[in-house]
């Protein structure tokens, strides 16, 4: 019998996956932290914070192959916030920055099976990258230090490797591009429509004059991480619910005028809460996103809370709504695409 929407919604679901891998990632986070902390460069600490992301990517693996994926997915990284950080310096190169990064983590992220959290990070970075304007010679200086957490991601997936006690797959069949995309053609279809979307979503947050732009992008992108439009209208409403909680409790983090030690630790709890989380109940881990977030964005430059939450909550209700908009359209458009497909094939 099929769950009710609202049983889905509010459902917990309980994943079979190593302790290992969330230690692994609160030891990635609280190591860039403190690296940005001891060397008195904050910026370290938050540029760096966005490279760990990497780990995310981890997966059971032949050792070979898992560094090879986790270089490749590090590298994506840090080109796209690069690009996004660059992109800055000629305003209307930002929306196709961000489409282009997005067009392209799509594509090969579905040809070759990365699992989610699949782009959804790169466009976060490349956003975040759109949304921070650095003088054109100090962006080299802040993609190493974003780097520097993917070193950091690499070196304890390669510890964890060992950790972990499960087989290791082997059956992977090498396969060129060229096959990859006969064997899934509605992949770029996909990825043209997805690119095309976040160029909007771009050019709305940049044309509403929020105060952090990517967040509505970030929202929108989030989204449309869904299997199936009943998923992204599962995540729109557990995304805005789960937001406004969030927002709560970061006004009361943000009002207790943490030390910067203090604040990192905090960090690092809120992030090893979220992985935890997000598997288990979307709306939960916003729960927690929300208040890590800002901590992250006033770690370096200081900005003033209530406006800062405003602009949050703005950009993360418009991003869910025109990221739902656009997962109808897309499922609509690659729904009518195959039928086309089928009856020509």
């Amino acid at each position: 019998m099929e769950q009710s929407f609202f049983k889905e919604l509010i459902h917990y679901n309980k994943p079979k996956e190593s302790p290992f891998r969330l230690i692994g990632a609160g030891l990635c986070m609280i190591c860039v932290l403190f690296t940005g902390y001891l060397t008195h460069q904050l910026a370290i600490s938050s540029f760096g914070s966005l490279g760990i992301f990497t780990f995310l990517y981890y997966q059971r693996l032949p050792l070979k192959q898992l560094m090879l994926r986790l270089s490749i997915v590090g590298g994506f990284l840090t080109a796209g916030n690069f690009f996004g950080m660059l992109s800055t310096h000629a305003a209307w190169t930002a929306p196709i920055a961000v489409a282009a990064i997005g067009f392209l983590g799509r594509f090969f992220f579905r040809l070759y099976g990365i699992a989610k959290p699949g782009p959804f990070f790169v466009v976060m970075v490349t956003a975040m990258g759109v949304s921070t304007k650095i003088p054109l010679t100090k962006i080299p200086v802040m993609s190493g230090y974003f780097f520097i957490g993917v070193l950091f991601a690499l070196v304890f997936a390669f510890i964890l490797h060992f950790l972990e006690t499960d087989p290791v797959p082997n059956n992977d069949v090498p396969k060129t591009v060229t096959q990859r995309v006969n064997q899934d053609p509605a992949a770029i279809m996909d990825s043209l429509l997805y690119s095309g979307i976040l160029f909007f979503a771009v050019y709305l947050s940049v044309g509403l004059q929020l105060k952090n732009p990517y967040w509505l992008v970030v929202s929108c992108a989030s989204i449309l991480q869904g299997d199936n439009l009943r998923a992204m209208a599962h995540r729109n409403i557990q995304r805005i619910f789960g937001t406004v909680v969030g927002l709560a409790i970061a006004a009361l983090l943000l009002n207790l005028s943490l030390s910067v030690f203090a604040t990192l630790l905090v960090i690092t709890a809120l992030f090893v809460t979220v992985e935890f989380f997000v598997k288990r109940n979307y709306a939960i881990a916003q729960f927690f996103t929300t208040p890590m977030s800002l901590m992250l964005s006033i770690l370096v430059k200081q900005q003033y809370l209530y406006t800062l939450l405003q602009f949050r909550f703005l950009g993360i209700v418009i991003g869910s709504l025109l990221g739902l908009l656009a997962a109808w359209l897309m499922t609509t458009s690659l729904t009518f695409y195959n039928r086309k497909f089928h009856s020509i094939e």
